[in-house]
């Protein structure tokens, strides 16, 4: 039985020994190498990915060979649970001499002698998000102006700072962006980057383990506390009301707040009107979707990034062709360098990258137009239910399967990640999605009904949005 992180290190070790005799070099060092092993529990192996792209390639194309390694290195059958916002660890730059360690996990970080640090890197934060490597638009020249200054000036003007937008324009990169820039003034800065919901299992778990004092010292005695998805306080009033104390305390304190969500405050239905208030006291700014030649841009950052070269026409038909949000077109891109790679870095035509990306140039496109809201309306429609049955916790037959086929459409015909359909669907995790996705796909091939219902189902979604 597996008892410590060591324990789970040399699990993973093993497994790695089997992946490497199932795959290239190439694809090893580039979707393997980067993982990192987290932890065991409730009969499942925990890894640790960097971002939701590296999980959703990583279960679509290698989830059969990588639960066979982890099976023949466990010696019996093992379920699977990916983390996401971990960096391999040669990414976290600590010297021993240095008594408290940086980790990935939200922990807040005090670096108590600034010499001894090599590359001090703010906690749970990805190392490439920084300034430097945001790319400034039209879109979001504000915003990034906002959060450089409340980073280079914690606590001043720009205090609170809430940046608002689509899923996947930069509000996290600006948010880690501030956390390093932070730490580079200042190493022993105590800076706490968390997402809401991240915030909430902390608050319930110290309900649970009577260490509700811990929980207030930890989040009331930091000098930067960065939030995202701060929408997600809608609807639970005994964590809007830690959150307004907290937020009460830093302020009074002149402590830097910066928060992000996908709406306005005064638009986030469920948000007491004094954490409206509170929120609209500094700077609301917004980023929207990056134009063409920001895209542009962007594309010819990220290839640096990763060491391709690919022709203007090419980066063209990916700018002109993902338009979404940056990290789609991120993405894209990631598959080309993936395909190329495994190719013996095959050159990237045109015509190939309309061949490789065809399906999510699609999706790029309808999930434009189809919302999620859009699809549980119709699913519970078409089988009598309520939209809260299909995002609820009950789980009689006559709801899992609607659920499961919503689920299923939403991941075939929007461009929405995997996390974001789990969120949209009750706070469920990617892999709860993902089984639903299989499992609703299996019984289409199988069952004639089954497959006529989604057809149609997938239709009248189609439609409404025409």
């Amino acid at each position: 039985m597996l008892k410590g992180i060591s324990d789970v290190n040399i699990a993973w070790e093993m497994a790695c020994v089997e992946l490497k005799k199932k795959v290239s070099v190439q694809t090893f060092e580039h979707w393997f190498n980067p993982i990192v092993p987290v932890d065991f529990k409730d009969g499942k192996i925990v890894l640790g990915v960097s971002d939701d792209f590296f999980a959703d390639w990583l279960l679509s194309n290698y989830e059969d060979i990588l639960a066979e390694a982890l099976s023949a290195a466990m010696g019996q059958e093992t379920a699977l649970e990916l983390k996401l916002g971990y960096l391999p660890p040669e990414s976290v730059q600590i010297k021993e001499e240095c008594p408290e360690k940086l980790v990935n996990g939200g922990t807040t970080a005090a670096v108590p002698n600034a010499k001894s640090v090599v590359n001090a890197q703010a906690p749970n934060c990805l190392q490439r998000h920084t300034f430097a490597n945001f790319v400034v638009g039209e879109e979001n020249r504000y915003a990034y102006t906002a959060a450089l200054t409340a980073g280079q000036s914690p606590g001043g003007v720009y205090n609170p700072l809430y940046i608002y937008g689509g899923t996947g324009l930069g509000k996290t990169h600006l948010l880690q962006a501030v956390a390093h820039e932070v730490l580079q003034h200042n190493p022993r800065a105590r800076i706490e980057y968390t997402t809401c919901e991240s915030f909430l299992n902390s608050y319930v778990d110290s309900l649970q383990q009577k260490k509700h004092g811990e929980f207030r010292g930890h989040f009331r005695n930091v000098d930067v506390l960065l939030i995202d998805d701060v929408h997600q306080l809608a609807n639970k009033i005994q964590l809007q009301e830690e959150f307004f104390n907290t937020f009460n305390t830093l302020y009074n304190g002149n402590k830097q707040i910066i928060l992000t969500s996908d709406k306005q405050p005064c638009e986030i239905h469920g948000l007491e009107e004094r954490l409206v208030s509170r929120f609209e006291w500094g700077i609301t700014t917004e980023i929207t979707a990056p134009g063409l030649e920001t895209r542009l841009a962007i594309l010819r950052m990220k290839q640096q990034e990763h060491l391709i070269k690919l022709d203007d026409d090419v980066l063209f038909f990916l700018a002109s062709n993902i338009t979404s949000s940056i990290r789609r077109l991120e993405g894209a891109l990631l598959r080309l360098v993936a395909f190329s790679s495994a190719m013996s870095n095959c050159k990237i035509t045109v015509q190939k990258a309309e061949e490789l990306l065809g399906k999510l140039i699609e999706e790029d496109a309808s999930g434009k137009k189809i919302s999620i809201d859009n699809i549980l309306k119709s699913v519970a429609d078409y089988f009598e239910l309520r939209v809260h049955d299909l995002t609820g916790s009950r789980r009689p037959k006559n709801i899992v399967e609607p659920r499961m086929i919503a689920m299923y459409i939403t991941r075939t015909l929007t461009a929405f990640s995997l996390p974001e359909i789990g969120m949209a669907f009750g706070g469920r995790n990617h892999a709860t999605v993902i089984h639903a996705v299989k499992k609703v796909r299996s019984d289409c091939e199988k069952d004639e009904n089954m497959r006529r219902t989604v057809s149609m189902l997938e239709r009248q979604v189609q439609r409404g949005v025409s």
